[in-house]
């Protein structure tokens, strides 16, 4: 069975917030109310600490402008760069230049709770991965059997969660297959179009199940498309309703 969701970005509204006194912009793309993905989108106000905090499932970031600084400089990303971390994994703090913005993508409801709650640290997953990829201009491969097309693996499969770019002239059909523990079509710039609807950057389809979708065609300026796939930590975590995701529930409740 295939699940599928379509969100397009441009239809949905943003509001002001806060976290922590740290001031932003948010949409909620997806609110994973139905035991399905869930999707934000943030542009945080310049400064210099987004406090440390973990979310209770496997997460993509995916920062499209502006920047963010990790611990210690070991992580600088800039446009388009990619961060995946496990369920009940901690980062930060991190920083957040003029301009940010940035997709958070979930593959169900994680929550959000702040690591100076002593439960949580007893909750880290010890054996998390935590991953982090840029695009790369002089990265880009051909793809042989699809003229004008480009490819270029940002995270290699064998790593557990796979992630992808895609570059479609105007009209082209994007490769597509099963995505068995879900996976983000991100439009990065361009369009594409999906159904009867265009879909402009940072709007998505979220696929899942063992059958491949429909595939997305590039719109009439092309399309360059992020491809985020999960793989078995997405069954992991998550909002049980019990412990600490009972905060972390709060927290995110608060926060948006």
């Amino acid at each position: 069975m295939l699940k599928q969701y379509v969100v397009n970005a441009a239809k949905v509204p943003w509001k002001s917030s806060e976290t922590e006194g740290l001031t932003f912009q948010c949409q909620v793309l997806l609110e994973g109310d139905d035991g399905g993905p869930e999707a934000l989108r943030f542009r945080f106000d310049p400064t210099s600490a987004v406090y440390a905090h973990m979310h209770l499932t496997s997460q993509f970031q995916l920062l499209i402008a502006g920047g963010m600084d990790m611990p210690r400089g070991q992580m600088n990303l800039r446009p388009i760069s990619i961060h995946y971390t496990d369920h009940n994994t901690p980062y930060g703090p991190f920083s957040c230049a003029p301009e940010h913005d940035m997709l958070v993508l979930h593959p169900k409801s994680g929550g959000l709770i702040s690591m100076a709650h002593r439960d949580a640290r007893r909750k880290i997953n010890l054996k998390a991965r935590l991953l982090v990829a840029h695009l790369e201009d002089q990265h880009w491969c051909s793809l042989d059997d699809k003229p004008g097309s480009r490819i270029q693996s940002l995270i290699p499969a064998d790593m557990g969660p796979e992630a992808l770019a895609l570059e479609l002239p105007a009209g082209a059909e994007m490769p597509t297959a099963p995505a068995a523990y879900g996976r983000y079509e991100v439009v990065i710039a361009g369009s594409v179009i999906c159904g009867d609807e265009e879909l402009g950057a940072a709007s998505f389809r979220y696929v899942q199940g063992d059958e491949a979708p429909a595939p997305l065609r590039a719109g009439p300026q092309g399309a360059r498309v992020a491809l985020l796939s999960f793989d078995a930590d997405a069954l992991e975590g998550g909002l049980t309703g019990e412990g600490i995701a009972v905060t972390a529930a709060q927290a995110m409740a608060r926060a948006i």
